[in-house]
């Protein structure tokens, strides 16, 4: 099964996210990353992710060499954002709720939601 963002998709603040979806960077600063959140995220919540999350894969973004200390592994929103300002102080959260998407399981060209 192969993962991919369809193109007309919300934002997680916009969209909400089920516990267990896996979500996608959709910004300049977190182009290509990956996680697995492991709470729901309500609809119309913005700012950061709420609860624990799983970073799956880093991308290839300003943040991703910062990023690869803590894939595969559980973390929050407050710990990304703490080892993101130790290169960049003023960046913004690569776990924000409106860049980030819900990720649409694709198998032989047919979508899942």
């Amino acid at each position: 099964m192969f993962h991919v963002r369809h193109p007309k998709s919300l934002t997680v603040n916009k969209s909400g996210a089920a516990a267990g979806a896996v979500l996608a960077g959709c910004g300049t600063q977190n182009q290509g990353l990956r996680l697995r959140v492991a709470e729901g995220q309500k609809k119309g919540a913005d700012g950061p992710l709420v609860g624990r999350f799983v970073i799956l894969d880093e991308g290839d973004n300003a943040h991703s060499e910062s990023l690869v200390t803590h894939l595969h592994r559980n973390t929050d929103a407050d710990e990304v954002i703490a080892l993101l300002r130790r290169r960049s102080p003023a960046c913004v959260n690569v776990a924000n709720t409106n860049i980030l998407v819900v990720e649409l399981a694709t198998h032989s060209g047919r979508s899942y939601e």
